[in-house]
């Protein structure tokens, strides 16, 4: 007996889009009609869009087979495929709001640009040592966390700073060999 469990889920107001570990996608929405479909790769990151209107009307999907699936809401039909020679993709940003223009993070430390307008639908921007934990835009620069480790990358590589951001805590350094243990003397 197979056991389906959930790996990644996306709550918003419109309704509640859940990834499975056998590539089933499901999207509950608040009013309407629940719609499921199945991807070939393992889900491992998901992203919700709104529309013009307001309304969540695309799922981005990133699996761990290098695949990024753009997807409609409610119906789940497949908008663009992506597919990257890269490793898993652990992380997924929106370049510009209105636009189909992605960036992804993946396993191997690649950030790649995806636009389906461009000429080259998928373009490696950069790579960084250790895997994307996350990526965000801020203005011009892309900020990409590997760990504890923040880097900051301007597109066309001018720009470039790298943080320890774990450096600032303080280490409590205790031994626990010193510590003793009294155990109670059994009756």
């Amino acid at each position: 007996m197979n056991q389906r469990s959930i790996v990644r889920s996306l709550t918003t107001s419109d309704g509640l889009l859940v990834a499975m570990n056998d590539g089933t996608v499901s999207w509950k929405p608040v009013d309407g009609r629940p719609q499921r479909t199945k991807l070939e790769g393992f889900p491992t990151v998901l992203l919700a869009l709104r529309g013009p209107m307001g309304q969540v009307d695309t799922a981005v999907i990133g699996c761990a087979d290098g695949e990024l699936h753009v997807l409609t809401l409610p119906r789940l039909e497949t908008v663009a495929k992506y597919t990257l020679a890269s490793g898993c993709i652990r992380a997924v940003c929106l370049v510009a709001e209105g636009s189909m223009h992605f960036l992804v993070g993946t396993q191997h430390g690649a950030v790649w640009s995806l636009d389906e307008r461009s000429t080259e639908r998928t373009r490696m921007v950069f790579s960084i040592d250790g895997p994307v934990s996350s990526l965000h835009l801020e203005g011009d620069l892309v900020h990409v966390r590997s760990g504890w480790v923040h880097h900051v990358r301007s597109w066309d590589g001018s720009h470039h700073n790298v943080t320890n951001t774990s450096e600032a805590f303080h280490v409590k350094r205790y031994k626990r060999l010193d510590r003793s243990y009294v155990l109670p003397n059994p009756a």
